[in-house]
């Protein structure tokens, strides 16, 4: 029995011995590395202000086009998480220097992101809205801890004497560039519900970065750079612990809010699937539209007419699913109205046809009266012209253009000659046919000779 518990203990020891091999990170964590490198992260120069703002331009193309693909490369590029970690870093080892210069180097880097996203989206010909740019303007508490917990992974990264490829997983689970490029098509757009969404998500994303990378640092043990007494201390925790609740806030009712709304929307579509389906009835179209105040559920029904009691029970049947009955809006339309609607529609569009067609007979058929009155009239002016100049063949009038815009009249005379005639001959035939047809213009050629 001793030699069993023995065995049990030995078990037990070594299971929490490998446990806390497992765990613990100071073991292996290489503090003047990592200071070396949070403080190149955190300068911002000219190389990394040029980066910026190519990823910034990368990642609106990337929403503009929907393209997550594009959207993660452009936060693979990104230098923002320097600044970040630098501002955590800073508060957990009291420098105060690195802090201003963090925070000093991160307010540029927002004001750069934003002005070149908003440039962009301004002039940008693509203005739909895509569900890449709209994920990015409903953070919620869950963004809380996607933030948290990729700073942590963050840090742990970072402070390790082989350093791992977590950072770029860091950079793309917490999303820093999507949200300054939304946050830049809310003001192109003008659209601030977008712009304060998205800063409001970016404000998530990094101040809880940098309190998980605070919280680690301090944990980890890294040498403070200055000696601040207790009372100081103390003051300092407590404002990152209000800044952190005063983010934090608006975050759990974004989560009640969108846990609400999704509650809502699959009980919707139970209730449309489970109790508008029936044999008497198609369900044409519905819309599910929440808000807080006011959820609707439009519905519309094609078939056999429901009466009120029958819409009624109906409507009652939405308590079984968490809905209220005064938020169901049912359309009702039977067969033969959606028949007499299309065919309405059909006949107006025939209507139309038709009438379009008799307008282009009339005008057919006035331009054929129109030729035979100039055929009338060339055979009635060659003859009055033979009388006076016997050596006239024939006289032959046709539209030069007729009813122009200023609405003239002109037409075209050919005036065919059995022999040569002479210049007076020529003047007088033109000037008789000038004042006979009583138009604008008349353009008159002499064809000499048979």
């Amino acid at each position: 029995m001793q030699e069993n518990k023995n065995i049990h203990d030995s078990n037990g020891t070594g299971a929490v011995q490998l446990l806390k091999r497992l765990f613990n990170l100071k073991t292996d964590t290489d503090k003047v590395g990592t200071i070396e490198l949070i403080n190149s992260n955190v300068e911002f120069q000219s190389a990394n202000a040029w980066t910026l703002v190519f990823a910034i331009l990368i990642a609106s193309v990337g929403l503009n086009l929907n393209s997550a693909a594009v959207i993660i490369g452009a936060m693979l590029i990104s230098p923002l998480m320097g600044p970040i970690v630098g501002v955590g870093f800073a508060l957990g080892v009291y420098d105060f220097a690195l802090l201003k210069k963090s925070t000093k180097n991160l307010a540029a880097a927002v004001f750069i992101s934003i002005v070149a996203s908003t440039i962009y989206f301004i002039l940008s010909p693509l203005s739909e809205v895509q569900s890449e740019l709209l994920a990015r303007t409903r953070p919620s508490f869950f963004d809380v801890l996607i933030a948290f917990f990729g700073g942590a992974a963050g840090i742990v990264a970072i402070s390790r004497k082989e350093k791992s490829n977590a950072i770029p997983g860091v950079a793309i689970a917490t999303a820093l560039m999507p949200p300054l490029c939304t946050a830049g098509f809310g003001l192109a757009t003008q659209n601030f519900s977008y712009f304060f969404g998205a800063l409001y998500l970016f404000v998530i994303n990094s101040v809880f970065i940098s309190i998980s990378t605070f919280i680690f640092v301090r944990y980890l043990g890294f040498y403070k750079s200055t000696d601040v007494e207790s009372a100081h201390r103390k003051k300092i925790n407590r404002w990152i612990t209000y800044v952190g609740i005063v983010v934090l806030i608006p975050s759990f009712f974004m989560a009640w809010y969108l846990q609400r709304e999704s509650f809502f929307k699959s009980q919707a579509n139970k209730y449309i699937a489970q109790e508008l389906r029936s044999e008497r009835s198609l369900v044409l179209e519905s819309e599910i539209v929440y808000n807080f105040k006011n959820p609707k559920i439009k519905v519309a029904l094609l078939g056999e007419p429901l009466d009120d009691d029958e819409l009624i029970i109906l409507k009652d049947k939405a308590k079984f699913y968490s809905l209220s009955p005064e938020s169901i809006e049912i359309r009702q339309s039977t067969f033969s109205e959606s028949l007499e609607k299309k065919m309405g529609q059909k006949l107006s569009t025939t209507e139309r046809a038709s009438t379009e067609l008799q307008i282009k007979l009339k005008q057919n058929e006035a331009e054929l009266n129109s030729f035979k009155n100039l055929a009338t009239l060339s055979k009635k002016v060659s003859e009055e012209m033979n009388v006076v100049f016997p050596r006239i063949v024939g006289v032959f009038v046709s539209k030069k253009n007729v009813e122009k815009s200023d609405k003239t009249i002109e037409v075209s005379v050919l005036v065919h000659w059995g022999s040569t005639p002479g210049k007076s001959d020529l003047a007088k035939a033109s000037e008789f046919l000038s004042k006979r047809l009583s138009v604008d213009k008349a353009y008159i050629l002499h064809l000499k000779g048979i």
